[in-house]
């Protein structure tokens, strides 16, 4: 790997990706560099093979070998870690969750600060093994002098395993890049629908200034208020007089000369709305005007997040008083959650789920879309069934074959950027203004024939310190976020979700390690944020944040919001604004009307059909450039 030295901590607003660096990533002291090798920017192929979605690199688990590994693995060993050659590589799950990084050993269980180096995962968890995959498993990235926890191959201690995921897959790993190594840098997770399959990127900062990202189709969410990570220093749980009993990895060990390094806020924790009613724009060109349905051909079918029928929906941007009935759970319920990549899909506290959902006597899922027979389709939630297991990296399992957990499928999960006061409008309410602020967009792009900011006729006076336009605000939905064309209603695309009992040691211990700072934890998001999204994990930005971006907005699975701010060209197409308009409004802006920074904002298949219509017609392609 090439190499150049880079320690600066300004932010770039560019930055040339896949340049060779070396960075010297500081921690709590100047003796405690972590020291991070590798080409930034340069997406790396994330493990694929097997049916865990779960995001793994491979690694071999002797340190950093140098060139006598340099030419990729000899073998990728995916069965228990005791079982397997020495010389073998092993799976390592990327998870957000996980305050420090851990990765097997010989002996006892010891925190040590060692080096270790990842490598490409492409094909390479197939079983049967697939010819080749693990001679591609090449070094990308070095980490030395990173602190991490040594532990057994096997170990008797029911608080570690080496398996996670649920009871649909739990594929065992070698390892887990926690945390501590993450926080160093900005960390990108792309769901690359076709060939390429699912990537990851990590970036010493993510390069781009805010609206350059908007344009790309990125909605930054900053963390909740007060914006920072989350966690307890080492420090905070050594409670006891001679300072022994230090609560790591729940073995009890820690780097005593450099208990600063171990273990450091890592969490990034958001605001949510969860099973809010499906929600999209759509156009009608026979009269220019936009309105909020459930999806294209559903023009009467939508209530709003916090629960407004669409024939009391008023215009505007503003926040409608309203009070649902007695037992009505069909709309948005406001969450606080954890972003934990090394999950499946969604966890939910079971107390939190009582709280949303009511007794969970929920109608079931039936494995062709619908529900049950008689029963209402309008539910934020179905029931699966009552078989689930989860394994959680560095945690005893969830469920038993005795007392299996909830499996349930929540019709969709939204994110939206922390307060920065004290108090203000809740997940729910702040979705829905952001809605509304898109049916402005809506309307304004489809009267003056050029998308650009609602601000003069959207303001939301739901914060009444700092008002300001609606469409400034960002959000992003995953799961079912709209009904796609020609589609319904269908809990196959709900989000997989298991329900963990409150009194589990997960549960527990992280509602401890993030509060009084955050609000009490709900749940953890895990795989559900990756699936057709382009993630990024920034940590590095002043202030903390999640980008989301949508690999595919026609689909109904994800719709992002970024910020869509006005320009100093108050008749300049604003790319940012084109996300989130409905297909055939901005196919008819770009092929009629010149709007084409709007290409981004369509699929790749409504792309492709746009140029190869106008290429039959005679005409220069519109979009001549596919994707961002």
């Amino acid at each position: 790997m090439a190499r150049a030295a880079d320690t600066s901590r300004t932010r770039r607003p560019s930055l040339t990706l896949a340049a060779p660096l070396v960075v010297v990533a500081l921690s709590a002291c100047p003796q405690d560099e972590i020291i991070i090798v590798g080409e930034f920017g340069r997406p790396l192929a994330l493990g694929s093979g097997d049916a865990s979605p779960l995001p793994r690199l491979v690694y071999r688990p002797d340190g950093c070998p140098g060139e006598a590994a340099a030419g990729g693995c000899s073998s990728v060993c995916t069965i228990a870690p005791e079982s397997c050659p020495p010389d073998a590589c092993l799976p390592l799950v990327v998870d957000s969750g996980s305050p420090i990084t851990t990765l097997v050993g010989e002996g006892e269980p010891v925190a040590v600060r060692g080096c270790f180096e990842v490598r490409t995962a492409e094909d390479a968890l197939a079983d049967p093994p697939i010819e080749g995959a693990a001679g591609q498993a090449f070094a990308r990235f070095r980490f030395d002098s990173t602190p991490y926890v040594r532990l057994p191959r096997a170990t008797a201690d029911v608080s570690w395993g080496w398996q996670v995921g649920d009871a649909s897959a739990a594929p065992f790993v070698g390892g887990v890049l926690g945390g501590n190594v993450l926080r160093q840098m900005a960390v990108r997770f792309t769901d690359a629908r076709g060939s390429d399959g699912p990537q990851i990127t990590f970036y010493r900062e993510f390069p781009g200034v805010e609206s350059a990202l908007a344009d790309q189709g990125s909605a930054a969410l900053p963390l909740q208020f007060p914006g920072l990570l989350l966690g307890k220093l080492i420090d905070d749980v050594c409670q006891q007089p001679n300072g022994d009993d230090c609560d790591l990895a729940s073995f009890g060990v820690f780097d005593r000369n450099h208990p600063e390094s171990a273990l450091q806020s890592t969490r990034m924790v958001l605001d949510a709305c969860l099973g809010a009613p499906p929600a999209a724009v759509v156009y009608t060109p026979g009269n220019n005007s936009c309105e909020l349905a459930s999806g294209p051909g559903k023009p009467d079918s939508f209530r709003s997040p916090t629960g407004v029928e669409r024939a009391d929906l008023r215009a505007g941007c503003g926040l409608q008083a309203v009070a649902p009935a007695a037992g009505d759970i069909d709309h948005g319920h406001d969450a606080s959650v954890l972003i934990a990549t090394g999950l499946p899909g969604l966890v939910l506290f079971e107390d939190s789920a009582l709280r949303m959902f009511g007794s969970l006597e929920l109608p079931p899922c039936f494995g062709d879309g619908g529900l049950s027979s008689g029963a209402e389709r309008d539910t934020p939630a179905c029931r699966m069934g009552q078989a689930g297991l989860l394994r959680a990296p560095g945690w005893p399992p969830a469920g038993t074959a005795e007392r299996p957990l909830i499996e349930l499928r929540v019709r969709s999960l939204a994110l939206v950027p922390g307060l920065t006061q004290t108090t203000g409008p809740t997940a729910c309410q702040r979705l829905e203004v952001r809605l509304r602020a898109l049916r402005s967009q809506c309307h304004m792009a489809a009267r003056e024939k050029v998308p650009r900011s609602a601000a003069n006729n959207c303001r939301s006076a739901s914060d009444d310190l700092t008002p300001g336009s609606a469409g400034f605000t960002t959000a992003a939905v995953v799961g079912q976020a709209f009904v796609a064309s020609d589609s319904r209603v269908d809990p196959n695309l709900w989000i997989p979700t298991l329900v963990v009992p409150a009194d589990h040691p997960l549960a527990s211990a992280v509602r401890r390690d993030t509060s009084p700072e955050a609000l009490q934890l709900d749940g953890l998001v895990g795989t559900a944020l990756l699936r057709g999204t382009d993630v990024v994990l920034d940590y590095t930005d002043p202030t903390p944040s999640v980008r989301v971006a949508c690999t595919d907005p026609d689909d109904g699975s994800c719709l992002a919001m970024p910020a869509c701010v006005p320009r100093d060209d108050p008749r300049a197409v604003v790319p940012a604004c084109c996300y989130g308009l409905p297909e055939d409004l901005l196919v008819s802006l770009i092929r009629d009307h010149s709007a084409y920074g709007c290409c981004a904002a369509l699929s790749p298949a409504t792309v492709d059909e746009l140029n190869n219509a106008e290429a039959i017609a005679g005409r220069e392609l519109p979009c001549p450039v596919r994707g961002r």
